[in-house]
């Protein structure tokens, strides 16, 4: 929705105004934010203030970084993630525990912090939000931050949703780290067995080979995902995400599941 049909909207919707008096407003509250507002946005802004529900009903404040400023509500954005910082807790004031995450977001306009509440935060600790991606953070509200810059915060209102997948060939893994996700057909059969680990735990491993058009590469999956890929016949395709490369055999690299591993089956083989 352009600046002329959020005009027309609120001129629907107020008959006590004109345009000349929507447009002064409009600029009024661009003034309050000199060389930071849209007119698009300071019309969305405005149209909200005046009582006008459906402006925003479905693109609700969907701004770009350059565009954001403290008190802003219900806002949505996309960037792409520049850093991820680890989870802290916090008791509040009841004595209960909380916990925040952050994450460094940019898009071609600027940078911005997001700042990820209670639940939220099992997108840091699970591995699901990672640097390089693209994501849309929805619903979050807008609050100064220490450095006083805008910083967008969700809550339990908050939605995230990663536009895309940083698949990588495997012929691109050069080195030990993660997380990462790949794309690939089962090579060998998998072996399935039970191994004691270094703290004398006893747990299930798979191990197989996955391949693509680039190479191939060895891949050990541990404990309750080992269960689930133990009777995989070969030809089968799966994307793994948030697996992570490790020396292996003769000092190779490998790929090897953690507790925040995922497999989707692509195209089962029987």
């Amino acid at each position: 929705m352009g600046i002329e049909e959020i005009i027309n909207q609120i001129l629907s919707s107020r008959s006590d105004l004109n345009r000349q008096q929507v447009m002064e407003m409009i600029q009024k509250k661009k003034s309050e934010v000199p060389n930071f507002l849209t007119d698009e946005t300071a019309a969305r802004i405005t149209a909200s203030e005046l009582g006008v529900k459906n402006v925003n009903k479905t693109h609700r404040f969907k701004i770009q970084i350059k565009d954001i400023f403290s008190g802003l509500n219900d806002v949505t954005v996309s960037g792409k993630v520049v850093s991820v910082y680890p989870p802290k807790t916090f008791k509040r004031k009841d004595w209960t525990e909380g916990k925040l995450a952050s994450v460094i977001v940019s898009d071609q306009t600027g940078t911005l912090r997001v700042v990820l509440w209670d639940n939220k935060v099992d997108w840091v600790e699970q591995g699901r939000i990672q640097r390089d991606q693209t994501i849309r953070f929805s619903h979050g509200y807008v609050r100064e931050g220490l450095d006083g810059n805008p910083e967008i915060h969700l809550g339990d209102k908050g939605r995230i949703k990663i536009l895309d997948e940083q698949t990588k060939k495997l012929a691109d893994i050069t080195k030990v780290g993660g997380p990462i996700t790949v794309e690939g057909t089962v090579a060998t059969t998998p072996q399935f067995r039970e191994v004691t680990t270094a703290k004398n735990e006893k747990v299930f491993v798979a191990s197989f080979h996955l391949s693509d058009s680039s190479t191939k590469i060895r891949v050990s999956v541990w404990r309750n995902l080992a269960e689930e890929v133990k009777d995989l016949a070969v030809g089968t395709r799966l994307k793994m995400k948030n697996v992570y490369a490790k020396k292996g055999y003769e000092n190779g690299l490998e790929l090897s599941s953690r507790y925040q591993t995922t497999i989707d089956i692509l195209e089962q083989q029987k």
